[in-house]
């Protein structure tokens, strides 16, 4: 199956109740790699590589988000696969 890999912006009420560790564990669920961090706009941003069924159901439980959060928007933006990532991580760099 062909690999694919996407940049993800995540804006409504998605920090300080858990996103990032969401994330996390829905990418070990899907077998998705990348990484997840919040930015100092109150989004989050998710990188993302895997294949494509997995992508598919990683973006569908991010829109869900986990309890508490509230998306309003996610921006999909296509990047090219790297392969670079062989697990996903929480980022503190904010």
């Amino acid at each position: 199956m062909a690999k694919v890999a996407a940049k993800i912006y995540i804006e409504g009420f998605v920090q300080g109740i858990g996103f990032r560790q969401y994330a996390y564990r829905k990418s070990q669920e899907c077998g998705v790699q990348g990484y997840v961090r919040n930015l100092r706009d109150g989004r989050v941003q998710v990188y993302a590589e895997g294949d494509q069924e997995a992508m598919d159901s990683f973006l569908m439980l991010l829109r869900r988000g986990p309890v508490g959060a509230r998306v309003k928007s996610m921006q999909v933006l296509q990047a090219p696969y790297t392969g670079k990532y062989k697990e996903f991580s929480i980022l503190f760099d904010i």
